[in-house]
């Protein structure tokens, strides 16, 4: 699609297309493309595509380019979801478009983003409505050409700034180890949760120490950290071109050195969140604990990657490895949590939970998880308290007064709202037509949507959001057949008739 609208079989080398008929090939293109990604209304599709056709005619034009499309493509690559979703499943279909939105295109040798004209030659007749369509994703890849454009001389700077790091100014003390030493503080200090400042004095010293030693391996994979924490936590924008900085100083850190971990890290994440790369990334990660067992960050992201594959006693392994490391670091402990209860051990998990919100009692994740573990086993009255326990970030009034005016009654009612609320604001939030934000790269808000669905027992929606999701992002596959809420496949019970008792003991 970067170029004229060609269809091939991978690897057959063929110059021509075998899609060739207009509205086929336009019909293919606007399924792929159409955002949000997934499947398509079919009424959307012929308003588009039939705009002067009755609607009988409008359906059966909509059915023969989907019947052309199936042939040529084989019966697997078009989903049908009822009367009125239509769309191609990734998994068969694939584009240099969707590469360009990854971040992995490259141009033919010779060519530039500058060169290539996207969509070219795709024309409908009597299709004003997606002649429209058509010139609004040509300019938006455009656009993002010129971004790729801007990244890859990004990155190729980065990696010049990584080779030649700045002259010596006067750094404070003259040992190459005090000033790495120094930055490394800071950064254990900073990097979960810690303050900016300090994360930035990391950087200082980081700085400092190859002033002195241009080739200090150790400095220059700290600087690699350095720009991943301040990527993810916004501390630096764009995102783009900070994450670019922190895989650049990884790649010089291999070169210096081919024994440490901290890159491997790197690349397992940027594979894992950013390209949809499941199995380079786990290859990453096992990499990184090889090559540095101590390195608990390393092995807390292969429990995070076990965990997703369905690995459960090698994710606990991990997990329990990265804790043991680390007992004091928040996001350590809460992985532990979070593979346990995946596995089954909710008292292990409910130990490591309860350990975590010790060391930060505002760390809202595991009081959320905590919340969860305790609505699933009944343990109600106890959910309240921690609802309401300081610092109160989950409605602890209004779950305290639904306890005591109606029992479990109340509480299960007030959690349904809860839900609805929470389902609302992430639906609003898949319909904008807007970019990821960053937390929404390393957690799809799509996860949090079906698993509250679940919890509800509305299992059309469950289903019908997880084939959306994996139709745009195969990968995410991994994920659903990974949760909890999905295997147990519990629902909310609906209030009881009238009469029935719901309430505390002793009311």
């Amino acid at each position: 699609m970067l170029g004229p609208v060609t269809v091939s079989l991978r690897g057959d080398g063929k110059l021509e297309s075998l899609v060739s008929q207009p509205r086929p090939l336009a019909l293919l293109t606007y399924l792929a493309l159409a955002r949000p990604r997934g499947l398509q209304s079919r009424e959307a599709a012929m308003a588009l595509l039939w705009p002067q056709h009755d609607a009988e005619r409008a359906r059966r034009g909509l059915r023969n380019a989907l019947h052309e499309l199936r042939r040529t493509l084989g019966r697997d690559a078009v989903i049908s979801i009822g009367d009125g979703l239509v769309g191609i499943d990734p998994t068969h279909v694939d584009c240099d478009a969707y590469a360009l939105e990854r971040g992995s295109w490259a141009p033919d040798a010779g060519d530039d983003a500058h060169s290539v004209d996207p969509l070219h030659g795709l024309h409908v007749d009597d299709a004003a409505e997606f002649d429209r369509w058509l010139s609004a994703e040509r300019t938006r890849l455009r656009d993002l050409l010129r971004e790729a454009q801007s990244k890859r001389a990004a990155a190729d700077g980065a990696a010049r700034q990584a080779r030649t790091p700045p002259l010596p100014g006067a750094p404070h003390g003259g040992d190459v180890t005090a000033m790495y030493i120094r930055g490394h503080y800071c950064f254990l200090r900073a990097a979960h949760d810690g303050e900016a400042t300090t994360l930035r004095h990391a950087r200082t010293y980081y700085e400092r120490a190859l002033a002195l030693d241009p080739d200090f391996a150790p400095a220059v994979a700290g600087l690699s950290n350095f720009y991943a924490v301040a990527a993810r936590r916004g501390l630096l924008v764009p995102f783009e071109a900070t994450w670019d900085q922190c895989l650049a100083y990884s790649r010089r850190t291999l070169e210096l050195s081919d024994t440490i971990g901290i890159p491997h890290v790197h690349f397992g994440t940027d594979a894992l969140y950013l390209r949809d790369d499941f199995d380079r990334a786990g290859a990453e990660f096992a990499r990184a604990v090889r090559k540095d067992p101590e390195y608990a960050e390393g092995h807390r992201f292969l429990a995070v990657w076990m965990g997703i594959a369905g690995r459960s006693r090698e994710a606990i392994e991990a997990a329990e490895t990265a804790a043991r490391l680390e007992p004091d670091i928040v996001t350590m402990v809460n992985t532990l949590a979070a593979v346990r209860i995946a596995a089954g051990d909710l008292v292990g998990g409910e130990e490591a939970l309860r350990a975590t919100l010790e060391l930060e009692p505002r760390h809202a994740p595991s009081r959320e998880r905590l919340l969860r573990l305790l609505e699933r086993q009944e343990r109600l009255a106890e959910a309240v308290e921690e609802r309401r326990r300081a610092p109160a970030a989950f409605r602890g009034e209004q779950f305290a007064r639904a306890w005591a005016e109606q029992g479990v009654d109340g509480y299960r009612a007030e959690r349904r709202g809860e839900l609805r609320d929470e389902v609302e604001r992430i639906e609003a939030r898949m319909h904008e037509a807007k970019p990821s934000s960053v937390n929404e790269r390393y957690a799809p808000p799509v996860l949090r949507l079906v698993a509250a669905y679940a919890e509800l027992g509305e299992w059309s929606k469950v289903r019908t959001w997880r084939l959306q999701a994996t139709a745009s992002r195969p990968v995410l596959a991994h994920w659903f057949a990974s949760m909890p809420e999905l295997q147990r496949a519990p629902a909310l019970a609906p209030p009881p008739s009238k009469g029935a008792s719901g309430r505390p003991p002793g009311r």
